[in-house]
């Protein structure tokens, strides 16, 4: 082993552990890759999974569970969490907060809205990009169902 005094030369592996962090964090594509391990040590699915544990209701979940989406694949559903889950890592401007339901209903209806259309576009964005790679996202459907109505749009302005 070298001695670090008579060779001075830097250890690289934690500049190049950096670089791979600052080039993922301003990666916008990278929920692309919902089951890749990102530099964090985990996929994007598994860190989403284990902030969101098995019987917390996510505003994903409650998209999903909505009667348009019951035919949505589980493809669909992994880059929806990959994408709401690196743009919580990024901190991106446009990421969903909350991500659970249950502090998404102690919002005002307005700001209710405006997470829904937060999460409207991520999703409309995985579904366009998924089509285009010639994949079915809910099958049987060309553009991305409506989350949010009108309905609801005039409830939460009354709200």
């Amino acid at each position: 082993m070298p001695d670090p005094i008579e060779d001075p030369r830097q250890d690289t592996t934690s500049e190049l552990l950096g670089w791979e962090q600052d080039r993922w964090e301003i990666d916008r594509t990278v929920w692309q890759h919902p089951h890749e391990q990102t530099p964090y040590g985990t996929s994007l699915v598994e860190a989403f999974e284990a902030a969101h544990p098995d019987g917390e209701v996510t505003v994903i979940d409650l998209m999903l569970g909505l009667d348009q989406y019951q035919d949505a694949s589980q493809d669909f559903e992994d880059y929806l969490i990959a994408m709401v889950q690196s743009r919580a890592m990024q901190l991106a401007p446009d990421r969903v907060e909350p991500i659970e339901a249950e502090e998404l209903l102690r919002l005002a209806k307005r700001d209710q809205l405006r997470v829904l259309e937060k999460l409207t576009v991520l999703a409309t964005e995985v579904f366009d990009w998924m089509r285009a790679q010639g994949m079915d996202p809910v099958p049987g459907v060309s553009t991305l169902p409506p989350l949010v109505t009108e309905a609801d749009r005039k409830r939460a302005e009354q709200g």
